[in-house]
């Protein structure tokens, strides 16, 4: 089974990010399985306590049988390293193919992360293009770019496949989706600002946020 994994803040999970899943599900994973972080080191955030974005999560994916959210971060505690959670997913999934779900602008940095280099002898990567990068030939050379110096010069590039293969024959691919510019900052704009939220997140998160005053 391919298995997508999308980690974020989900703060609050939205149309952009449920929309991204799905494409990908529909047309390379078999299961994508949100993780909500407990507390991101790069990131600040409004003090929303995790179990309160899991629950938007599972309000947000009940109804899609190739969605699933996880704990494993929050259960986990402190700070939430990717590097961390995929270990421990290889050990809950062996015998399955695992696909590091990252938007470009995420990507891009993935030398300052923890183990940043040793990640891509682990697991597979989907790039998502988020950011408005075509999927081309001269992206992929981009792509490359942002590896680790150690890996760069190693990395092989399958035009026809839009990937790139690592030297533990790990993938790195780059696929195009539909691009929402949505955001969750300015969802918590809005909501701070009483302006409506209607078609940017499922309405019974908008509930839900509303009923706990999140925002």
């Amino acid at each position: 089974m391919k298995i997508g994994i999308f980690g974020g803040t989900f703060n609050p999970v939205h149309f952009g990010h449920l929309r991204a899943a799905e494409e990908l599900a529909q047309n390379f994973l078999d299961k994508v399985i949100f993780i909500p972080t407990n507390i991101t080191s790069n990131k600040k955030m409004p003090g929303i306590d995790p179990e309160k974005r899991m629950e938007m999560l599972n309000i947000a994916i009940k109804n899609n049988k190739k969605f699933e959210a996880s704990d494993i971060e929050i259960k986990r505690g402190g700070l939430s390293y990717s590097y961390d959670t995929i270990i421990q997913l290889k050990k809950i999934y062996p015998s399955d193919e695992l696909y590091f779900i990252a938007g470009v602008d995420a990507y891009s940095d993935v030398k300052n992360w923890k183990n940043g280099a040793e990640i891509f002898d682990k697991i597979n990567f989907i790039v998502v293009n988020r950011s408005g990068m075509k999927s081309d030939s001269k992206n992929l050379v981009k792509l490359t770019g942002f590896l680790p110096d150690n890996l760069k010069e190693r990395i092989k590039l399958e035009y026809s496949q839009n990937r790139l293969v690592t030297p533990k024959n790990k993938y790195i691919y780059f696929l195009k989706i539909t691009r929402l510019d949505i955001s969750s900052t300015a969802i918590r704009n809005n909501f701070k600002n009483n302006i409506s939220n209607l078609f940017l997140l499922p309405n019974e998160v908008i509930n839900y946020i509303i009923n706990n005053k999140l925002y």
